[in-house]
């Protein structure tokens, strides 16, 4: 190859054009070249159709006609063009009117363009062939030389450079635009879930607020009843002296009344005042009780809470919730232990755990029912054990013990959110860890760690 050829392939190679992705600057530059090193006067690129059964000109160049209408090249009208093409061969015609491979190409298009001679070499990108690049003399007897045809065989591998750059050109322009339409997809999911999230908070809220009321109606049932008690024996002792009473007054009008008949008057009206004292004691300590952890559960206030007074003023208001089954309630907890903490949250955690215990744990009444609630002190905290002696629970039934709206009694109103609301409180509310082991017929053991709060 000549200095000339050389020096043009060398100042194509080295063009910012044929890598920046302008894939129109990059052919107008290499079908450039192509006119200047085999001086001729039209020059075009064909590319093949996706079916390959056709080939247009994506660029061309004629400095003769400027404004020749360029046709459709098809297979069916042209096979041995399209044959010699498909060998992947560049196609050397000097004589391209008599030439087997492109003697098809003699009427309607090398008479009317006036070309004698081709030499068409094939373009290639990733291994396959796109096309080809078809150089066109007007002169008759143009005799193409080897380093003419080298030349142009470098030119199309340099095409087939500046391809790859304009396909890398889109890709990234086509990934730019997916990152944009990703991130614009994301900011509108991101708002979505954030809408979703904030109404499932709300939604949330409100369920504990709906199980923290269902807790204290359970509260307030079984107080109702257990108070009921000792009031109907007052009702009852009341009613009987007003009767003994009357009778004495009777008596003491008739003038028939006697020492004896006084002094038995006066006993039967101690036993009853006393039986009246215990029994409205009685229903005024269950009443305080439940006042004080109903008070507690409706609102949250970080307290120095004394663990032992309040545990055990707290299973007072819930034995009657108990009672039906005869579930006997234990607390172990020194009395010195002392937890700053959301005295509320603590009741609303062991009243869902009698609750759930009660309701789940024990089937039918029976005196050997045992609840036990143990607290022991640790370094920065208590640990808290909340045991029974009821049927237990299976491992399938534990992985989802605390799932919102699990449960296995839906068909006798369970909500399935009493645990879910103590593993919240556990977890979020007092910062601690909660765990569960359970053995069917064993019974279950929730253990929980609850740390000293700061303010």
């Amino acid at each position: 190859m000549n200095d000339a050829l050389e020096n043009i392939l060398l100042d194509v190679s080295k063009s910012p054009d044929i890598d920046g992705g302008d894939l129109e600057k990059a052919s107008e530059l290499i079908l450039a070249s192509a006119l200047k090193g085999l001086d001729i006067t039209r020059v075009s690129i064909w590319l093949l159709q996706s079916d390959k059964q056709a080939m247009r000109a994506a660029k061309l160049i004629d400095e003769k006609s400027p404004n020749t209408e360029v046709p459709v090249l098809y297979k069916n009208q042209l096979p041995s063009y399209f044959q010699a093409l498909e060998s992947e061969r560049t196609i050397i015609a000097n004589d391209a009117r008599c030439h087997p491979a492109t003697i098809e190409l003699t009427n309607g298009y090398l008479e009317e363009t006036g070309v004698y001679g081709l030499l068409d070499v094939p373009l290639r990108h990733k291994g396959e062939m796109i096309g080809v690049m078809c150089c066109e003399s007007r002169r008759e007897n143009r005799i193409w030389t080897s380093a003419e045809v080298a030349f142009v065989g470098m030119l199309a591998d340099i095409y087939g450079r500046a391809v790859s750059a304009a396909e890398r050109e889109r890709f990234e322009a086509l990934l730019i635009q997916q990152n944009e339409q990703l991130e614009s997809m994301v900011e509108e999911r991101t708002q979505s879930l954030t809408k979703a999230l904030d109404n499932f908070k709300q939604a949330q809220e409100r369920l504990i607020e709906t199980e923290k009321m269902a807790a204290l109606g359970k509260l307030v049932a079984g107080v109702a009843h257990e108070v009921n008690t000792p009031l109907g024996v007052s009702v009852t002792a009341v009613t009987h002296c007003e009767h003994r009473l009357k009778k004495l007054n009777q008596s003491f009008t008739d003038g028939s009344i006697s020492r004896k008949h006084l002094q038995t008057f006066i006993d039967n009206t101690f036993e009853a005042y006393q039986l009246l004292s215990s029994n409205l004691e009685r229903a005024a300590t269950l009443i305080q009780n439940f006042k004080k952890t109903a008070v507690d559960q409706s609102s949250f206030e970080l307290v120095k809470c004394q663990l032992n007074d309040y545990l055990h003023a707290l299973v007072l208001s819930l034995n009657p919730m108990v009672k039906k089954k005869k579930v006997t309630i234990t607390i172990h907890c020194n009395e010195d232990i002392v937890l700053k903490t959301y005295q509320g949250a603590l009741a609303q955690i062991v009243t869902n755990l009698v609750s759930n215990t009660n309701d789940h744990a024990f089937a039918e009444p029976d005196e050997n029912h045992q609840i036990e609630i143990i607290a022991t002190e640790e370094d920065s905290g208590v640990r808290f054990s909340f045991r029974d002696n009821g049927k237990g629970m299976d491992s399938e039934t534990i992985k989802d013990i605390f799932e919102p709206f699990f449960t296995t009694s839906r068909q006798t109103g369970g909500s399935g959110l009493g645990l879910s609301i103590v593993y919240n409180l556990v977890t979020r509310k007092l910062k601690g860890q909660i765990s569960v082991q359970s053995t069917p017929g064993e019974g279950t053991e929730f253990s929980f760690f609850l740390p000293n709060l700061p303010k």
